[in-house]
């Protein structure tokens, strides 16, 4: 995909981390790039420092994620490119002391990791399926989806996130 002016980015999770290099790339290329994260100190100073967008964001929330991509859109227009960063990890064994995991500490993570970028893709995908193809293949946008290595081979005595 051509990276340019003429194309729009959202990066969730993107106000540190791997999520804040990526927009910093994206922009460096011209991208119009919109940030959804819920450190706004962090997102608003990153976006004006890179000619972004700041959408406080928190991707476990519909209406969250539903006003953020208005907010970009409307900054924006449709984005042609949605790069999943936000995400998050809890060191927990397994089983500590012999008792179980916190199950709520762990839908938290499935809320953020799992739900929530998928939450963000089908939003993404339904602006951009209306949007016309920019190759003779049809490429209309496309979505990339980051994970940490602990999603592969956890550490010993954790479960995979």
């Amino acid at each position: 995909m051509k990276l340019d002016s003429s194309v729009a980015a959202i990066v969730t999770g993107g106000a540190s981390g791997l999520g804040e290099a990526t927009a910093r790339e994206l922009a460096a290329q011209g991208v119009k790039v919109a940030l959804f994260d819920l450190q706004a100190d962090k997102g608003e100073a990153l976006a004006k420092e890179i000619g972004g967008v700041f959408c406080q964001c928190d991707v476990t929330d519909d209406a969250s994620v539903e006003a953020a991509f208005q907010k970009a859109r409307a900054a924006h227009g449709q984005e042609r490119i949605l790069i999943n960063c936000a995400g998050t990890g809890i060191a927990v064994k397994t089983v500590s002391k012999g008792r179980p995991h916190s199950l709520n500490q762990f839908n938290k993570i499935i809320q953020i990791n799992l739900v929530g970028t998928f939450r963000c893709l089908t939003n993404s995908a339904a602006g951009m399926v209306g949007m016309d193809p920019v190759t003779e293949d049809g490429e209309r946008g496309v979505v990339v989806n980051t994970a940490s290595v602990a999603a592969i081979g956890g550490p010993v005595r954790q479960a995979a996130k």
